[in-house]
This record gives structure tokens, C-alpha cells and sequence, in this order.
């Protein structure tokens, strides 16, 4: 097994809990460094005004498609690890992340229930029966319906630059605080949609994740959010 196949299993075998959060992953994101901001980054003089206009945003989006690259740093490996795939996102609560490089594995969110296929096995779990799976849920539905926002679940801090919007989420409740140290999502100036997602584990290590190729309001085919 050469580093780059050792490396995909590992990510690929992290528990459950963890590979679920990485789900959440990587929409583009520029190299930040763990202790600081970027030095053309500044505070938002209205916070309450710039979340309205991402509710707003959030209201007239229907469906979201896009392609995504992962680059998941850990601090055990000297390499990191990128992998790649798809993101498909339909109201009400319909949300597809599916892995195609350097591995097959896709997560299914439908309504209350999420479905895990793992190289073709799959593995279904009630959400309102497991608070980890609420969680997560929630977590995954917010983050694009603009919810996570002004989600009690997070302290939330908010700069701009040129070109972006930039949330720093930091966690107030103690299940997510026993994995995520905080998350940054950046937004496009043009149109509010998520264009970078990194997410900082308690274990020091980090996922960037970030979007390309992104459609609003086009057509998803109902099979990519089956389950029966």
C-alpha cells in the first residue's frame, strides 16, 4: 500500500462521529493560519444587517449543485490528504455529499433520516431517535440554508474583505465542543452562497473544503436523495 492509498484509509476509518463532521466539508478556503486572521480581514460594521441579506438568499434558493476538493491536514501525517466529489442541496432538508476521489462514500440526508454508503454498503439512521445524527442535521442543513447563523449552537463572529464574507463559528455546545474547536465559512460578496468551509478539531488537526462550479436553482433528479 504506497502513502497515498494509506492515507485515504485513514481518513476513510476515522470514527464515525468525526467522518460525519468532515461531511460538512471543504468549501474553498485559502490557507489561514490556526492563531489569527488574515490581515485583510475586518470586522462587519452590521452584522444583523448582513444575516438578513443571507436569510434573504437562503429564502429564494431552492436547490444548490456544485463540485468540492477536501484537504484534510492531521497532524500524524506529514502529507496532507485531498480528496474530491459532489454536493447537491434541495429544500426542504434534501442534502447529498458523495466522495468519488480517492474514494467512494457518500452521505444521504433526507428529511429525518441519513443514509452512509461506504463502497456501496449503506447504513441508514433516524436523526430524531439519535441526538448526534440531530446534530449533525442540523449543523449540515444550516450551514446552507443560512439557519447555522444565528444557530444558539455557536458563537458567531463576522469580517469581510474584497471579495468575501467571512463567520467565525465557535461552538457553545458541549458535544460539538468535544470535536470542533471553531468553523469558518466564507460567503461570496456577489450572492451570499458558501464558497470555503474549514473546520479546526479540538485535536489540532483541520478540514478545508471548497466549492466550484456552484448552480442555484437548477433541477436536482429526485433519485439523488433516495432512500426506499
Amino acid at each position: 500500500m504506497n502513502l497515498s492509498e494509506l492515507s485515504a484509509l485513514v481518513v476513510k476509518k476515522r470514527s464515525m462521529k468525526l467522518k460525519i463532521f468532515l461531511i460538512l466539508i471543504v468549501v474553498t478556503q485559502a490557507a489561514y493560519t490556526v492563531s489569527g486572521q488574515e490581515a485583510k480581514d475586518s470586522p462587519v460594521n452590521d452584522p444583523s444587517k448582513l444575516i438578513n441579506q443571507i436569510h434573504q438568499f437562503s429564502r429564494n434558493t431552492t436547490s444548490i449543485t456544485a463540485d468540492f476538493t477536501q484537504v484534510k491536514e492531521m497532524s500524524f501525517m506529514e502529507e496532507k490528504v485531498t480528496s474530491s466529489g459532489r454536493f447537491y442541496f434541495q429544500k426542504e432538508n434534501l442534502m447529498r455529499w458523495e466522495y468519488t476521489e480517492p474514494f467512494q462514500y457518500a452521505i444521504i440526508l433526507n428529511g429525518n433520516r441519513i443514509r452512509v454508503i461506504d463502497e456501496g454498503k449503506s447504513k441508514d439512521f433516524d436523526t430524531e431517535s439519535n441526538r448526534m445524527f440531530l446534530e449533525i442535521s442540523n449543523v449540515m442543513t444550516g450551514m446552507v440554508n443560512g439557519t447555522l447563523l444565528s444557530s444558539d449552537q455557536f458563537t458567531t463572529t463576522w469580517y469581510e474583505a474584497e471579495s468575501y464574507f467571512k463567520a467565525e463559528l465557535v461552538p457553545t455546545g458541549a458535544m460539538m465542543k468535544d470535536y470542533l474547536v471553531r468553523i469558518e465559512l466564507k460567503m461570496n460578496k456577489s450572492n451570499y452562497s458558501v464558497d470555503e468551509l474549514k473546520m479546526f478539531e479540538k485535536s489540532g488537526d483541520f478540514t478545508l473544503v471548497t466549492f466550484r462550479n456552484k448552480k442555484l436553482n437548477d433541477t436536482v433528479p429526485a433519485d439523488i436523495f433516495r432512500l426506499d
